[in-house]
Formats: structure tokens, C-alpha cells, sequence
């Protein structure tokens, strides 16, 4: 045991004798003293029966023993040693080395019992430390004085033993653990108020101890124990550990001093018994409410812990967010010039050669267009930020749109591809279509990526169960080069594929089984994979879904431009589209994408929007987010402001932004507009948004569509 440990390295008592470790070796010189004090009791006077009711002195020198470090230790020993020396020349010799040899016994047992810090202050240790130490080394102190008294007489003989073994029991009971707990300041502080209001109740209960020791009525004693326990409870171990000694102290000088009676015969029984069951009931009693206070300090210092680490955590979740917003921002403006560009060039004369690489570059940027949706998805999925939509849908509807996008692909590379439906009417369920196509599309890619000859299948089927919902299935079979089941064991973790080497053939990040498996599980679904190698593979899609109510008209915004012009006005043939946008190239790639197809009037923010829309009619507005003096959503308010101020027909409007994050476009949503498209852009989704924001479904239940690049 460290010097540190023993006296409870912080407090100021402590680092004092921490400072000054030999004023430790005092111990033995206060034990000597008290020894001298004594020096009667015992011999030369054996012939009596009279013993100290309470002796400390062995106790105070176990606690010195028990608490001091190891190097003090030895030298204590050695002084105590002399001390015994020297005492045995002119006075007891059988009580200087009796009683050294109890403080020995009970600093060594109670070190190998209790440990060399104890807590007596908890009923467990405190009772091991009397029945393995107190009772066993005053039984054994009582029975060699019964041996060394029988030459004065049997009466005398036991008397003196009895005497001898309760005295110092209740010595050792009550100073060791007091002691202890005294010296141990930082483990056993008051648990309340100051050290005034300590000594003012120790103040408060020595008078009442004395008051009632002096009327020598054992029944009125009992009426101490209110304030003690008093004490206790307020100032916890320490307070019951000097209560404890104040009462002993009190006992003594009521039994030994001037007003002692002459004949105490009971009265000094019943003075043991009475200190003995007030120091022993409330010091566990004591310790139980320090240990209830601490545990209540420790869970609330671990409370505020958990709030702190949690403002933390959202703070570093909320600048997660935020970095991904921006750099979701940041990337899909330029992105945007080179796939609206890209896009609207591949409309006009090329040659194959220039179409080839036109492709290319499309290729390229939606690829890099997928890579950060997954991304954003696998963040927001990571912060419980991915939620899902619960609108009516056609489920035949939305899964042939996912596969139609492959379609030609898997035709291109010669493989036969086909799609199978098996659905109970009406066909229409709740949930989210978007999100269902993603995973759909995520199984077909794969299929049709993979697949070098063959086919690629694609079965769906939902069917009714008995508790009123819907089971959809959607299995997708390719005759690829299959997988073995090391691949499948690691083929829904994050950036894993199924050809990770570096002579791989096939692209990919590894993020969209792990999405897809994602949401297939909040749908309360999953995605099963079986394969052989060589021979294939076969992915299986469930989904748990809420039937809709009737069947749900179509979205005409699916893929396919269609004819825009026919929707304009009747006289030139053209939309009237308002765009508000501050970046030249966004401006550029609008035109382009809307030449011949509407007429368009460009502003560069907010502020010019509102005021065009005060001038003129459009059919649609187009309208930004982050641009100068006005932002777009603050401008969409406005807009939306001025037709109730001055009456006329709400202009549908199109949030066009790079802004792509749930929380960006729920936003948008609820600033007024009614549509919100996520740069990069092609004409296929600026042209299918702005037909479902000018000629929105004649029936069918309400939806704001989130129309998303592909």
C-alpha cells in the first residue's frame, strides 16, 4: 500500500504528513503515554478486579499500524518494542506487552481481512473486522490474563479476564474504525454543511451525553440516540466516527473521573453496552446514506456526462450534416453544367465519333451523380436521418419505370431481358415509390453489369396477407459468373464488392447493396442473395406494405421527355418558364435543355424574381436557392404572398437547386413550392418536371414528387 492510498492523497492532512512521515512514528509514543497513564489497572494491582470499561490505546495503535506506510511501519514496530522495554522496568509489564501485541494483531489481521484501505464505515467489512480481529485477539489477550492471574484466586482470576476482554473488545470496536475513518479525509468528508455546523452538532450532542451520563439512568440514555443518529445522517461516517469517540471519551470520564460513583457495579455494564449498540448501529447506518449520497453524486456526474457527450455528439452530427450539405452543394453545381451540357449537346448533329465520347462523359457524371447520392444516403442512414415516405403508388408502375432504364442496356450487350408481374388488385400500396425503385434498380444494375451472356429476369408479385397488408417480392435472376460464400458473406458490407482484386473488371464503390439492404430493412424487408459459381445468381427483395385504398393514376412525369410545347399557350405554342439563377453555366444549361420547347426569362436572384413575377404571367418559375440580395426560398414566400394579396392564381413553381438532402428539400417543400429537382439535371427531368407542375394528374390523391436525376 502506497503512502498516498493509506491517507487519501488530496486531502490537506494528508499531503501533511505525507510531507512529514515521521511524525507517523508518534503513534507508538501516544500509546506508551496512555500505558503509563494507566499503569494500575492491571499489575502490580492483580489482586483487584477492576479494568478499564474502554481501552483505546491498542486500538490507536492498530490504526497507526494499519494506516501508516510500510517503511513507518517497520520503525514503529521497532519503537514500540523499546517502549515495552522500557515500561516493564518500572511498571506492568503484562499490560505494555499485552497490549502491544493486540495493536500487532489487529493492524495485521485487519490489513489481510479488510484490505489496506478498509471502508468500515460499510456493515460487511465493519463485521468481518470484529468477528475475524476484535474477537479473536481479545479472546485470546483475555484468556493468557485468566492464566497469569490464577496465582491471586479463581473469583479474582475470572473477574479480571471478563473485564480485560470487554474493555478492550469495545477499545478495539469502537477507536479502530472511528480512527480510520477520521484520518481518512477524503473518503469520509461531512456529507453536509460546513465544519461549523459539524462542531456545532458534536457540541450539541457532547451536551446532551453529558447531561444524561450525569443522571446515571441507563433509560435516559437511550434518548441520546436521536442526535446521534442526527449527526450521522447529516455528516455520514465522519460524523457517527466522532460521535463514537465523544461518547466513549464521556463514558470514561463519567466512570474514571471525579463524579464517579463509588459502587458503579452495573452501571459500568451498562455503560459499555449502551456506547457498544449506539456506535455499532449508526455508523453502517451512516455509511449506508454516504454510500446512497455518493451513488446519487456519481449518476449525476455520469448524467451530466451522457448531456454533455450527447450536445457533443449532435453538434459533431449537426457539422457532419452541415459539411455534407455543402459539399453535396458544392459538387452538384459544377456537376450540373457537365451533365445539362453534355446532355443538351447530345441533342443536336454529332458525329458518331462525338456522340461516342459525349456519351462518355455522361456516363461518367451520372456515375459520379450516384456515387454522391449514396454517400448522402449512407450518412444520413448512419445519423437517423433517413426516413421514408408513406404515399400512395402503382406498384407495377414504379417497378417497370426502374427496370425500363435498363432495358436497352442489357439489349445492347445481347442479353435477354424480360419482367414478370404477379399482382393482386388493386395494385396500389403505401409507401416510398422512390425509394423502392432504388433498390429495385440497384438489383437490376448489378444483374445487367455482371451479366456477360444470357439473361437478366425480374419477377415481381405482391400478394394480400391475412392481417390486411401486403407482401412484396421482387427476384432478380442473371445467368452472370455467379459468387461462392466468402463473397456472399461480405457482399452487403460497406465497400465491399464481389471482385475486390486489383485485375477486377467491373467498377463500383460498394455502397448500394449496403443502402439497398438499409432501406429493404426499414420497409420491413430484406435482401437474400444465393449463388453458384459460374452458374449465376438470384436476389430476392421483400418489402412489408399498406394497401392503398384504390388503385393510384400514374405520375406522367416518368421517363421520356414527351412534348412540352403542347402545354404552353395556345397562341405561340410555348411555355413561359421564369428561371432565377445566379450561376452563368446553370443558366446556360436551362436554355439549352428548353430551347424550342419555352419561352424563358432568366433573373440572377430572389429579389428580380419577385418583382418579374409583379410584371408579367409565367406558367412555371424555375427558381434557385443560394443566390444574392434574395434567396430562393425567401423569394418563393414572396411569390406565393403577392397572389393572396392580389388575388390571381398560384404559378407552380420548381425549387431547382443543388440542394439535395432531406431536411433542403422538405424545406423547399414548405416555403411554397411544388416541385424540387436535385442538380445534376437532363432534359428528361427538367422537361418531366415541368409537365407535372403545368399539367399536374386530374385525379388521384395529392403528392409533391421529389424528381431526382438519374
Amino acid at each position: 500500500m502506497t503512502f498516498e492510498s493509506a491517507m487519501g492523497g488530496g486531502s490537506p492532512r494528508a499531503a501533511f504528513l505525507r510531507q512529514r512521515p515521521w511524525l507517523w512514528l508518534v503513534v507508538p509514543l501516544i500509546y506508551f503515554g496512555l500505558v503509563l497513564l494507566r499503569r494500575t489497572v492491571l499489575l502490580p494491582n492483580i489482586n483487584t478486579d477492576t479494568a478499564s470499561a474502554i481501552w483505546p490505546t491498542s486500538a490507536i495503535l492498530a490504526t497507526g499500524l494499519l494506516l501508516m506506510p510500510q517503511r513507518q511501519r517497520r520503525w514503529a514496530v521497532v519503537l514500540s518494542v523499546i517502549g515495552a522495554l522500557v515500561i516493564s522496568t518500572f511498571a506492568s509489564p503484562v499490560r505494555a506487552w499485552l497490549g502491544l501485541a493486540e495493536g500487532l494483531a489487529l493492524a495485521y489481521l485487519g490489513r489481510v481481512l479488510c484490505g489496506p484501505k478498509p471502508n468500515f464505515s460499510e456493515g460487511r467489512t465493519l463485521f468481518i473486522f470484529l468477528v475475524g480481529a476484535v474477537l479473536p485477539t481479545n479472546l485470546i489477550s483475555g484468556a493468557l490474563v485468566y492464566a497469569l492471574s490464577l496465582p491471586f484466586g479463581p473469583p479474582t482470576t475470572v473477574q479480571l479476564a471478563v473485564n480485560w476482554f470487554i474493555g478492550h473488545a469495545l477499545g478495539a470496536a469502537i477507536f479502530v474504525p472511528a480512527l480510520t475513518i477520521i484520518l481518512d479525509q477524503r473518503r469520509f468528508r461531512s456529507l453536509r454543511g460546513s465544519a461549523w455546523e459539524l462542531g456545532a452538532s458534536l457540541a450539541l450532542l457532547s451536551a446532551v451525553a453529558g447531561v444524561l451520563f450525569f443522571r446515571r439512568d441507563p433509560v435516559l440514555w437511550f434518548m441520546i440516540f436521536p442526535v446521534l443518529m442526527l449527526v450521522a445522517f447529516r455528516h455520514g461516517p465522519l460524523g457517527s466516527a466522532l460521535g463514537g469517540v465523544i461518547l466513549s471519551l464521556l463514558a470514561l470520564v463519567e466512570i474514571y473521573g471525579p463524579w464517579s460513583p463509588d459502587d458503579p457495579g452495573d452501571y459500568i455494564a451498562w455503560m459499555q453496552f449502551f456506547i457498544v449498540v449506539a456506535f455499532l448501529s449508526t455508523l453502517p447506518a451512516a455509511g449506508a446514506v454516504a454510500s446512497y449520497a455518493r451513488t446519487r453524486s456519481l449518476l449525476a456526474r455520469r448524467s451530466l456526462t451522457a448531456r454533455l457527450a450527447r450536445r457533443r455528439a449532435d453538434a459533431a452530427s449537426s457539422a457532419k450534416g452541415e459539411f455534407l450539405a455543402n459539399m453535396s452543394h458544392e459538387i452538384r453545381t459544377p456537376l450540373n453544367g457537365v451533365i445539362g451540357l453534355a446532355d443538351a449537346m447530345s441533342r443536336t448533329d454529332l458525329t458518331s465519333q462525338q456522340r461516342e465520347m459525349l456519351q462518355m462523359i455522361l456516363s461518367s457524371g451520372k456515375a459520379l451523380t450516384g456515387l454522391l447520392s449514396d454517400a448522402l444516403d449512407l450518412a444520413r442512414a448512419d445519423s437517423g436521418a433517413l426516413a421514408l415516405a408513406n404515399e400512395p403508388f402503382d406498384v407495377r408502375t414504379s417497378i417497370y419505370e426502374a427496370a425500363f432504364l435498363f432495358e436497352s442496356l442489357a439489349k445492347e450487350k445481347g442479353l435477354a431481358f424480360q419482367v414478370d408481374f404477379d399482382v393482386d388488385p388493386p395494385g396500389a400500396a403505401l409507401g416510398d415509390a422512390l425509394r423502392l425503385r432504388q433498390i429495385v434498380s440497384n438489383l437490376i444494375a448489378n444483374a445487367v453489369k455482371f451479366t456477360a451472356q444470357g439473361s437478366v429476369t425480374v419477377q415481381v408479385s405482391l400478394k394480400r396477407r391475412p392481417d390486411g397488408r401486403a407482401r412484396l417480392t421482387v427476384v432478380v435472376r442473371d445467368t452472370g459468373p455467379g459468387f461462392d460464400a466468402a463473397v456472399k458473406a461480405r457482399l452487403f458490407s460497406r465497400f465491399e464488392q464481389g471482385d475486390s482484386s486489383v485485375t477486377r473488371r467491373f467498377g463500383g464503390t460498394g455502397l448500394g447493396l449496403a443502402i439497398a439492404q438499409r432501406l429493404a430493412g426499414m420497409m420491413g424487408g430484406a435482401i437474400e442473395c444465393d449463388a453458384v459459381p459460374g452458374k449465376g445468381a438470384v436476389f430476392s427483395f421483400t418489402a412489408a406494405l399498406d394497401l392503398a385504398a384504390g388503385p393510384v393514376v400514374a405520375d406522367r412525369s416518368g421517363p421520356g421527355p414527351g412534348p412540352l410545347a403542347s402545354m404552353g399557350a395556345a397562341d405561340t405554342g410555348l411555355v413561359s418558364v421564369l428561371l432565377a439563377e445566379d450561376n452563368l453555366i446553370n443558366q446556360k444549361v436551362v436554355q439549352a435543355m428548353l430551347t424550342g420547347l419555352a419561352h424563358l426569362t432568366v433573373v440572377n436572384d430572389g429579389e428580380a424574381a419577385v418583382e418579374a413575377v409583379r410584371t408579367q404571367t409565367f406558367d412555371a418559375i424555375l427558381m434557385d436557392t443560394h443566390m444574392p440580395r434574395m434567396d430562393g426560398l425567401t423569394a418563393i414566400r414572396a411569390i406565393r404572398a403577392e397572389e393572396i394579396a392580389r388575388g390571381v392564381g398560384r404559378t407552380p413553381i420548381i425549387s431547382l437547386t443543388a440542394d439535395a438532402m432531406a431536411a433542403q428539400v422538405s424545406a423547399a417543400l414548405a416555403a411554397g413550392a411544388d416541385l424540387h429537382v436535385a442538380k445534376p439535371i437532363t432534359a428528361a427531368n427538367l422537361i418531366g418536371a415541368l409537365r407535372s407542375a403545368v399539367q399536374p394528374p386530374a385525379a388521384g390523391p395529392e403528392a409533391r414528387p421529389e424528381a431526382k436525376a438519374s
